[in-house]
């Protein structure tokens, strides 16, 4: 018997379909007493090395299974970082740069229309009478238009779609102006619904599309749909936290205009006690109590200790710009020209309180 393992040159799926067939036709005229006795030990012997080889050719399925499994994963995630939009606009290159396709479109879907969004090309068919990006950039298409995608939206699954001209379901202008033969499409998932699709194919290639793509396709799209709602949620939570930031740097200028109102009218109270006093060192240490807020005060306190303004954002958790603008504040709000001399005035009061 062949040993697939020693004759990786041999086509598996032939392979496989023969050695089915033999079996079969041993345990027919086995079981249907066709073969002599004298022969009868040697059928036994081939059904166990077919069986055997059988059992190869599964290892060595399930292996290449898993590599390529491994590829398709590793080519969908060279997309993260990317922002939603940039990760739309990009598959088409990953899905043609790093998978067996020579042409992919991605496409958005939204209630009963099918908009093309981007196609991508391989270099060699640039310009030729297979980029049809034209077609793409301006078209809008009605999923009852075409069957076969709506039925990919409604049931969620990819489809191998060998003779696209001659498929009823098929949308006829797209597959006219694309000049496919055979094409793989794949629904785009995002929380429960699908939000757009990927078609792929080789044209001019004598590689046919077999089922092997179709599921390729569908791997990437389901990474990529993974990827593309990181890449929202991480939008989402920056937009979040901008959005809390600005109020509550606005939020901080309105207490700063009240405590300087505060302190303006502090200072016209104490006045007189002020002006007799013979230590003008005081005088520093009554504006530092009065003037600063209490968030000020805390920053200075930081400041005392020799920390950076992202020492202090993370003490604080607060960002590293609220803490510079903070610092500004007290710097000039003290008269103090640096860093230091502010620590200075703190460290005076903090001896004085002692």
């Amino acid at each position: 018997m062949v040993d697939h393992q020693h004759n990786p040159d041999v086509d598996s799926p032939t392979l496989s379909v023969s050695l089915t067939a033999a079996r079969g036709r041993l345990v027919e005229a086995l079981t249907e007493g066709r073969l002599a006795e004298t022969d009868i030990g040697d059928a036994c012997r081939v059904l166990v090395d077919i069986e055997r080889v059988q059992e190869q050719l599964a290892r060595t399925e399930a292996i290449r299974r898993i590599a390529e499994l491994g590829e398709v994963h590793d080519a969908a995630v060279t997309l993260r970082g990317l922002s939603p939009r940039q990760i739309i606009e990009a598959a088409p290159e990953v899905v043609c740069t790093q998978l067996p396709f020579a042409r992919s479109m991605v496409s958005a879907v939204s209630g009963s229309l099918w908009q093309p969004r981007r196609l991508y090309l391989r270099p060699e068919l640039d310009g030729s009478p297979l980029d049809f990006s034209d077609y793409v950039d301006s078209a809008v298409l009605s999923l009852a238009e075409a069957p076969l995608e709506t039925e990919l939206v409604r049931r969620r699954v990819p489809a191998l779609v060998a003779a696209p001209a001659d498929d009823d379901r098929t949308h006829k202008e797209i597959v006219s102006r694309s000049r496919s033969s055979a094409y793989v499409a794949a629904p785009v998932m995002s929380a429960g619904k699908v939000i757009g699709l990927l078609h792929a194919d080789r044209p001019g290639s004598e590689h046919v599309l077999d089922p092997d793509d179709r599921d390729r396709l569908d791997t990437f799209a389901t990474i990529l749909a993974i990827v593309y709602e990181q890449a929202v949620l991480k939008h989402r939570i920056q937009l979040q936290r901008a959005r809390v930031e600005e109020s509550f740097d606005a939020t901080q200028t309105m207490l700063d205009r009240i405590s300087k109102a505060d302190a303006i009218l502090s200072h016209q109270a104490a006045a007189p006690v002020e002006s007799s006093t013979d230590d003008p060192g005081e005088h520093r240490v009554l504006e530092i109590n009065s003037v600063l807020t209490v968030r000020e005060r805390e920053i200075l306190s930081h400041l005392a200790t020799g920390a950076t303004n992202n020492q202090i954002a993370q003490a604080l958790v607060i960002s590293e710009g609220t803490v510079k603008s903070h610092v500004k504040s007290v710097l000039k709000k003290l008269h103090a020209p640096t860093r230091a001399a502010a620590t200075a005035l703190y460290s005076s009061q903090a001896r004085r309180a002692r």
